[in-house]
């Protein structure tokens, strides 16, 4: 592991899937349902969502969903209770699927956890697998952010959270992407506020 990514801190509890849920609900409730406003507009069918986590993203798609994580315990948590779509453990660094295979590749809550030189690769290994668009969507640093919302960015297992300037930084360094749209949505308690970029690939 880099110094960009601390999975197994608090002693590795949150791997554990149901401490997962219940602290997202608690810290971070509704991420998915503002996700999934925000992608209405897309046309997509096939999607790929990388750092799937426990497969609660799922519910965006709109026709076929497969998710790829790098924790064992979190993909056989997603494909029971999300049995219908398709999970495995995988690297977001080698993204293990052919090429031009899916309409949306998705990075959800994952670009936290990667230097800027491990974002700028896994955005190319998305640009690589997707035919139309890539979404990076993750909690950003905002201006204002009141000190209870800084703490518990400081105690998150990622620890490259960026600004809105910074992530288009990244974007803008990666050949072969254009940036679309962002939207964004604040979660429950107010704590986080998510900033997604939706990027078209250019052909």
């Amino acid at each position: 592991m880099t110094t960009a990514d601390h999975k197994m801190r608090f002693g590795g509890i949150l791997e554990n899937p149901l401490v997962s849920k219940i602290q997202r609900a608690i810290l971070d409730g509704g991420r998915v349902r503002g996700l999934k406003n925000g992608l209405k507009p897309l046309e997509y069918d096939k999607v790929l969502d990388i750092g799937c986590g426990l497969g609660e993203c799922s519910a965006v798609n709109k026709g076929k969903y497969i998710g790829i994580d790098n924790s064992f315990p979190r993909i056989a948590y997603a494909a029971k209770h999300y049995s219908n779509h398709t999970f495995f453990v995988g690297d977001a660094i080698s993204i293990p699927v052919l090429d031009k295979t899916f309409d949306l590749a998705l990075l959800i809550d994952t670009s936290h956890h990667l230097t800027d030189d491990q974002f700028k690769t896994v955005l190319l290994g998305l640009q690589r697998i997707s035919r139309r668009y890539i979404v990076v969507s993750d909690p950003v640093i905002y201006p204002g952010q009141n000190f209870l919302s800084q703490f518990f960015y400081k105690l998150d297992r990622g620890a490259c959270f960026r600004t809105e300037q910074q992530s288009k930084a990244v974007f803008d360094a990666v050949p072969g992407l254009r940036y679309r749209s962002t939207f964004s949505y604040r979660t429950f308690p107010g704590l986080y506020i998510h900033q997604a970029f939706v990027l078209e690939l250019i052909s």
